[in-house]
């Protein structure tokens, strides 16, 4: 028996890979028909992934498709965008003009990824929207091939970007290739997403046969006996790195026996590999553990500065490993195996690691690397109180602000609290801290930072800030007792000397924080006062309190309404601003819901494409609202669940958010249920309002009683808000009809002389208002059954876009003109209120009034839903943007979908609106 020492570039590359190989060719050859797809190979280490994933490569370049590559490494996880970076940039067009054409629409916002644009970065839900469609876009030009090998190291922005992507494969002409160490490093079930993905071929590469380790080792050692390669088997359990390993030990063994080879044990290739790199000499083993430490790839004089030596030494040295099979390149050097690797890194004793690391980020930096690399080094030193490392990380945490990730800027600035940094500086690295943790709704963590910040504190300009920052946090958290009380202490602390902006900021946020605390209208009234007397009318936080203002004094809803669209034009407000919804509520005030609701949608878009997550269960509630106003039902349904998802509690939105859902389970006649939603929210057991979101609930809760029939509890809510809304100056009219509702339930105690008087009050109001609903809507509830005066209501509603309420005073109609007789204008009547109802999803409104029909044996008519009313939501907002002249790609980009998407909600929405085209669609959605 004899033995060839031969290389690890000599052996089969791919044994026992036959099924795998074959999934690959599949799907290389799928993308060059125009069908994306997603493959997972996930095998341990030395299992043959990363030779899988070459032969992959190379398939595809000989199928004359373009591939992008990246690869994990353990170093470069704390990179922001790290893999993504890694896959796009060398694609990117170095052509000015080019580049900038490539960078329009959603693809713009990823600018600051690749350090080509400035200015606040957004979300990641809105950077993984512009990576795909610049994604999109290279692939207009042919399809393309993603490799990303070692994605159990990737970075976790870089990670949720391709779970983002593998599930929008199926319209765009890009294969995904992810292979992973999976079971042996925890990637937080980053990976599930990718997993998830409808049709995903995962691949789990398993241990190679007997016969398969037999193959490999026979064509190095040969004339073997069968016992000797069934110990071959034995003792690397079929890894294929651990077989080629172990014929390299025979090779330099005196003999090769079946007993030599098992008595070593399974742990004998990793022990072997250890003797080998001991008996290399010095100056070699610090090259290798230099390159260990500073990862692979690394420029060769940087890896001789790390390790002590010249860079003749080093680049000989390099040489040398690559002959004995440890490094795979010399210049610049690689290891072979990532396995190899770690047993180079095994071999540096714990104490000393961090001082290698150390040292790794003192070289790194002298050289000019970018800061996240030098700062990986120093996440992985222990503290030792030096400024230079603090400065390092908090640099760090601010690029990868800059780059869209919160989550990897809190990482740094976690290390950097613990270093920890100089006095005049910790507070404010606590504050930076709590913020990102604030956006990425870690809320036990971010209130922590966020007060720790304030008590370390050391000037008056950094208590304003700090303190500014937790009110926001406090307000957000829908704690405006504790915001109002931090505000206040920050206007009395404010320096004169403090920047212009700050000072501002803090008044525009006492402004609107006063504004939702229901017992603060003096205050409101005194610091409105000031303001004005300093901003121009046009300043939009001014034009919002004022037009807010001029509905709670009785004023024009058309004065109103101007003063709202000053403060939204140009989108100077955004949706964690408290004016904005100050400006909005207006709006829906004045029955201006389509306007509501397109700017709602636009302040969604802002929210999540500027990462302000918090202010997404805000803005789904007064899309909620809108829904409801509208009698869109469904759509209301939806806002309600995806607000409720999007927010962690506690949050401000939540007391909006679950009125929305009791209207709804009320309106459905699911009593209970919405009953129990009261019992756990802030109005339980019979509290009162504190803030002015909570009074939608109020009138939720108003809404269940009269539903149960509890009039004199739904009268004590009714008269309670009346009081509520003249201790916070509302004169006139505003969003809850309380005197409606106190009407109502008076009407229904026999007590018609006092509904009589508030009915007539709540009219003289909305006519002095000019509004069409809310004159509708009093005329009804005085109407008392009167023909005429129910025909003018309905006249009224039929000018807005209150579509629920139109039905229900279409049904009080019909029961009219029924008593009179006019059995068939009745029927008429009936049956366009629940096609209405129908429509608005308001089943058991329509059930109702369908079976009402067939009373005296008449048969039941045919209730169609067409037109708009019969779009689903997401149907509806597509057929919106195309009137509005959108295309496809720029409908899919503002809504964050696939073309692919798009196409089918537009298909669906022409079937149902009778068009063919997109002229024909503007005009049938101009006619709404």
């Amino acid at each position: 028996m004899r033995s060839s020492p031969a290389g690890a570039e000599s052996l089969p590359h791919l044994v026992e890979r036959d099924a795998e190989t074959a999934v690959l060719r599949a799907a290389v050859e799928a993308v060059t028909r125009g069908q994306g797809g997603v493959v997972v190979v996930d095998a341990g280490a030395g299992m043959g992934k990363t030779a899988l994933i070459r032969r992959t490569r190379a398939m595809a370049v000989d199928a004359g498709i373009a591939v992008l590559s990246a690869r994990g490494a353990e170093l470069e996880r704390d990179f922001a965008f790290g893999l993504v970076r890694q896959l796009f940039e060398t694609t990117l067009p170095v052509d000015v003009e080019r580049r900038r054409a490539l960078f329009t629409g959603a693809v713009a916002a990823v600018e600051p990824i690749f350090d080509l644009g400035e200015g606040e970065t957004g979300s990641l839900f809105g950077l993984f929207n512009g990576l795909y469609w610049l994604l999109v876009s290279l692939a207009e030009s042919g399809p393309l091939v993603l490799v990303v090998d070692d994605a159990q190291w990737a970075d976790p922005s870089s990670m949720r970007f391709l779970g983002f992507l593998a599930r929008r494969l199926d319209s765009v002409a890009v294969l995904l290739v992810v292979a992973t160490r999976g079971g042996e490093h925890d990637d937080g079930g980053l990976l599930d997403d990718v997993l998830a993905t409808e049709d995903c071929a995962h691949l789990r590469l398993r241990s190679l046969s007997a016969a398969g380790v037999t193959r490999l080792v026979r064509g190095t050692v040969s004339g073997a006996d069968d016992a000797f390669y069934e110990a071959c088997h034995v003792t690397t359990a079929g890894n294929p790195l651990f077989v080629r390993e172990l014929v390299r030990v025979l090779a330099e063994s005196p003999g090769e026996t079946a007993a030599v080879v098992t008595s070593a044990g399974p742990e004998a290739v990793r022990g072997h590999v250890e003797a080998r790199l001991r008996r290399q000499p010095d100056e070699v083993r610090r090259i290798a553990q230099a390159v260990a430490v500073l990862g692979d790839n690394t420029a060769l004089a940087l890896v001789a500065e790390q390790a002590g030596v010249d860079v003749a030494t080093a680049a000989v040295g390099a040489e040398r490993l690559v002959r004995h099979g440890f490094f795979g390149a010399a210049d610049p050097p690689a290891f072979a195996h990532v396995v190899l690797r770690d047993v180079v890194h095994s071999l540096v004793p714990l104490a000393e690691r961090g001082a290698g690391h150390d040292r790794a980020a003192r070289v790194l930096a002298a050289s000019g690397a970018e800061v996240a690399a030098v700062a990986s080094h120093v996440l992985r030193t222990l503290p030792a109180e030096r400024p230079d490392r603090v400065k390092v990380l908090v640099a760090a945490a601010a690029q990868a602000w800059q780059r869209g990730s919160p989550q990897d800027a809190g990482t740094y600035l976690a290390r950097a609290r613990q270093e920890p940094p100089e006095t005049g500086l910790r507070s404010e690295v606590s504050r930076l801290l709590g913020n990102c943790e604030v956006h990425r709704l870690a809320i036990a963590e971010a209130d922590v930072h966020l007060r720790e910040a304030l008590a370390l504190a050391g000037t008056p300009e950094q208590s304003a800030r700090c303190g500014y920052s937790l009110a926001r946090f406090r307000n957000a958290c829908g704690e405006i007792p504790a915001a109002l009380t931090l505000l206040r202490q920050v206007a009395r602390v404010m320096p004169r000397d403090a920047p212009a902006q700050l000072g501002r900021d803090v008044l525009s946020e006492l402004l609107g924080v006063a504004r939702s605390d229901l017992s603060a209208r003096e205050e409101l009234v005194a610091r409105l006062a000031a303001f004005r007397a300093t901003a121009d009318r046009t300043d939009p936080v001014l034009a919002a309190h004022l037009s807010v203002e001029e509905v709670f004094t009785g004023g024009r809803a058309d004065d109103a309404v101007a003063l709202a669209e000053t403060a939204l034009d140009g989108n100077r407000l955004t949706p964690e601003r408290s004016a904005l919804w100050s400006a909005m509520n207006t709006l829906l005030v004045a029955d201006r819901l389509v306007e509501a609701e397109q700017r709602g949608q636009r302040a969604l878009r802002n929210a999540l494409e500027r990462g302000q997550l918090f202010a997404v269960g805000i803005v789904h509630a007064y899309l909620a609202r809108i829904s409801l106003l509208r009698g869109n039902l469904t759509a209301a349904d939806e806002h309600v669940e995806l607000g409720t998802g999007a927010v962690p509690r506690p949050n401000v939105a939540l007391p909006a958010l679950d009125a929305a859902r009791v209207h709804l389970l009320v309106e459905r006649g699911r009593l209970d249920e919405a009953r129990a939603v009261l019992d756990d929210g802030v109005l339980a057991d019979g509290a009162m309002p504190r803030a002015s979101l909570h009074t939608w609930l109020l009138e939720s809760r108003m809404r269940l009683h009269a539903a149960l029939g509890d009039d004199e509890v739904l009268l004590t809510d009714a008269m309670a808000c009346g009081t509520l809304y003249a201790r916070w100056g509302v004169t006139g009219l505003w969003d809850v009809q309380w005197r409606l509702h106190a009407a109502a339930a008076h009407r229904r105690a026999g007590r018609r002389e006092q509904a009589a008087v508030l009915v007539a009050e709540q009219l003289r109001l909305a006519r002095m208002f000019g509004v069409p609903r809310h004159v509708a809507t009093a005329l009804r509830a005085g109407a008392g059954g009167d023909l005429g005066v129910l025909a003018e209501a309905v006249r009224l509603l039929r000018e807005g876009p209150a579509r629920l309420e139109l039905a229900e005073a279409l049904a009080e109609l019909g029961e009219a003109r029924q008593r009179g007789g006019d059995r068939a204008g009745a029927r008429a009547t009936t049956k366009e209120a629940a096609e209405i109802a129908l429509g608005c999803r308001a089943e058991a409104l329509a059930e109702r009034l369908t079976a009402g029909l067939t009373v005296g044996g008449g048969r039941p008519p045919r209730i169609e839903v067409t037109g708009v009313a019969a779009l689903t939501p997401s149907e509806l907002r597509v057929a919106e943007l195309a009137a509005d002249a959108l295309t496809n790609r720029q409908i899919a980009e503002n809504l964050f979908v696939t073309e692919k998407t798009v196409e089918t909600h537009l298909g669906r929405a022409y079937r149902k609106l009778g068009v063919r085209s997109r002229t024909q669609l503007a005009v049938r959605m101009s006619l709404r």
